[in-house]
């Protein structure tokens, strides 16, 4: 074991024109002084830390690194993980002075220590686990993915190295997140991209790093890195002993959420409620009386919000068969306070958290009580809550008194004098209840041993015949399973046919709709033409000459074109009343022209039949009459100004021979 000391020297936190300097001393448990530094920043302490790999760090002011809780806890994160942070100056609440702590580890000293001193004063009051722990809080854990080296400068084997960092990278985000997920871990992500791919990622787990780091490992190879770091909001003071005491949590959430508590012994319950419990209250307020081996409730199916509260903390949730009635609650209720236990309950959310507590404890009760009763038999000096951890931890009986009789030897054998630091084999000789002590301990021990090995082999020979029935299973059984896996394949091929002749049907459908709604209407247009409602009215694609020839002698012609190629017309040689959707004055100037009238966006057809266009007769006929009788008159004033230009002509050519003819008579 090895534990740091810590002392300020000089400076203030508080400053930063003045940052602190630190006094340092790092011991093991013999006290060997394996460093020391008189003068050392806090960058210092932390590499320092990390480097010798402590387990414990001792100070008399925790507030000597950082102002305030909130910048505690971020400095916390920096430290060691498993390091334990004593404030060996605070007992029970109270601040107790450094030389009054020193004396109990028997060091006495006259004068005012220098901060050196002090530094080794708290690291052996550290060590002898003198003082307060102050830890961390927050339930919050940030994994962070990114390369484990640089891709280089340049070349076409830097950009491969990239690749290949970028889908690690990648892959391990995937990873990452199907564990989380997995594990009902909440978190958030953020991802860094380049312009190659994802370069980065951190993950913001909402659970706290021991839970975390059961599902995603810390990772270096030479691609990628994983590393996995605690997020604390501040520190937290924590009892010594009560920091140990594993409690059972039952939780019955709602609008009002009510807690329980309930220790191993049945010695200590705690009941509370609150309509402003979020999950990380509820964890620091049960952190605050023990440590919680088991979440409890008395429902099943068991609430999403206790579910992640088990979640975050890495704990087994236990929930009953089904949920528990009211008279179940009120028999619990009645069984505990029946112990002589005083108990306030206010709300029925605190009795349904207590009854399912109290549920979850009667579950491994049977077995609770065998151990105590062992134990009591055997007369082993050992924590009983500890051994029935081990019960809740899933150990047998005969492993948990396994368990507590190796921790019992281990005070027997080895004890930490009253000298600082020193740890002495203690002379057994010289105490005979001792020696018979052992001795009744290791024919216990031998027996239990014997006992355990008896049940080793009836375990192995179990798991022989399980074996073998698996392979009888997997011969007798493969004819049927091939025969379903066949089966399944079928159905499916059957499922995706069915689907797309449902689909192949579908679409006959909807043509057959179309179909019926074309035939009804070519129905009712027949009868329109039969009874003179409704005229034919041919349609034009184009003005080629097989066009021409189709349509016949028709005067009347409807086109789909939005242009007319005059050229094309002119071989027509008929006139000509063509329906247009849209057309403008120069082009019916142009029509008219050459003898074609037109009706311009008038006219709708009912219907268009490839090659028929069907017109409301009444509608067509006054505009067909109109168009006609508008281009008839212009062929007529055309010819008429045709005629007036002729005759004129005629006239200046008599003028002009009449002329001539006089001047020719002059000049003879």
């Amino acid at each position: 074991m090895k534990v740091m000391g810590i002392d300020i020297v000089k400076g203030s936190p508080l400053s930063q024109s003045n940052p602190p300097l630190y006094a340092t001393v790092i011991i093991n448990e013999n006290l060997d002084v394996l460093y020391e530094s008189i003068e050392v920043p806090l960058k210092g302490l932390i590499r320092i830390a990390w480097e010798f790999k402590v387990d414990k760090i001792g100070i008399d002011n925790i507030f000597e690194l950082a102002p305030t809780k909130k910048y505690l806890g971020k400095i916390f994160e920096l430290f060691p993980q498993n390091a334990l942070i004593y404030q060996v100056t605070l007992e029970n609440g109270r601040y107790a002075d450094l030389l009054k702590q020193a004396e109990k580890v028997g060091i006495s000293v006259s004068s005012k220590p220098k901060p050196l001193q002090t530094a080794y004063i708290c690291a052996v009051l550290a060590l002898n686990n003198v003082g307060t722990i102050v830890r961390g809080v927050g339930t919050k854990t940030k994994i962070l993915v990114s390369r484990a080296r640089s891709p280089g400068s340049g070349g076409s084997r830097a950009n491969i190295f990239a690749r290949g960092m970028r889908t690690a990278i990648l892959r391990a985000v995937k990873e990452i997140r199907k564990r989380l997920d997995e594990a009902q871990i909440f978190y958030d992500i953020i991802l860094k991209r380049g312009r190659g791919g994802l370069e980065g990622a951190v993950f913001v787990a909402y659970a706290d790093i021991t839970t975390v780091k059961r599902f995603v490992k810390p990772f270096h190879g030479n691609d990628i890195r994983i590393l996995i770091k605690p997020e604390f909001t501040t520190v937290q003071f924590v009892d010594k002993e009560q920091a140990k005491k594993p409690v059972i949590v039952g939780i019955d959430p709602g609008i009002e959420t009510g807690i329980a508590v309930v220790d191993l012994s049945l010695k200590q319950c705690y009941t509370f409620s609150s309509k402003e419990f979020d999950k990380l209250s509820i964890i620091n307020k049960v952190y605050a009386i023990g440590t919680p081996i088991l979440i409890a409730t008395d429902k099943n199916p068991p609430p999403d919000s206790v579910k992640k509260i088990a979640s975050i903390l890495g704990l087994q949730l236990y929930a009953p068969q089904k949920s528990l009635a009211v008279e179940d609650k009120e028999e619990l209720i009645n069984w505990i306070l029946k112990r002589g236990l005083t108990i306030e309950i206010r709300t029925t959310h605190e009795r349904d958290a207590l009854a399912a507590a109290l549920r979850a404890y009667k579950a491994f009760e049977k077995k609770l009580i065998e151990v105590e009763r062992k134990i009591s038999e055997l007369g082993l000096d050992v924590d009983v809550d500890d051994i029935k951890l081990q019960i809740l931890k899933g150990k047998t009986v005969n492993e948990a008194i396994e368990y507590a009789i190796e921790e019992h030897l281990k005070n027997i054998y080895y004890s930490t004098d009253t000298t600082p630091g020193t740890t002495l084999l203690r002379n057994i000789t010289n105490t005979i209840d001792y020696n018979d002590k052992v001795k009744l301990l290791e024919e216990k021990l031998s027996e239990l041993i014997k006992e355990r090995e008896l049940l080793k082999k009836r375990i192995a020979e179990l798991e022989d015949r399980l074996q073998d029935l698996e392979f009888e299973r997997r011969f007798e059984f493969r004819n049927t399973v091939d025969i379903e896996v066949i089966r399944d394949r079928t159905i499916n091929e059957l499922r995706e046919q069915i689907k797309q002749l449902r689909t192949y049907i579908s679409t006959l459908e909807d043509k057959l709709r179309e179909y019926i709604k074309e035939r009804e209407n070519v129905s009712e247009f027949l009868k329109g033409i039969a009874n003179g409602e409704l005229v034919l009215i041919p349609v034009a694609k184009d003005m080629e000459f097989y066009e021409a020839v189709r349509i016949g002698e028709a005067n009347v012609i409807f086109t789909l074109k939005n242009f007319i190629e005059l050229d094309k017309l002119k071989k027509m040689e008929r006139p000509l009343i063509l329906i247009l959707s849209e057309c403008s004055e120069e082009m019916n100037s142009k029509l008219l022209e050459l003898g074609v009238g037109t009706i311009c966006g008038k006219l709708q057809p009912l219907a268009i039949f490839k090659d028929i266009a069907i017109f409301n007769k009444n509608e067509v006929v006054d505009v067909v009459a109109k168009a006609l009788h508008e281009l008839i008159e212009y062929m007529h004033k055309k010819r008429e100004k045709e005629s007036i230009n002729l005759k004129r002509m005629r006239e200046i050519i008599e003028d002009y021979r009449r002329n001539l003819y006089k001047e020719l008579l002059q000049k003879s």
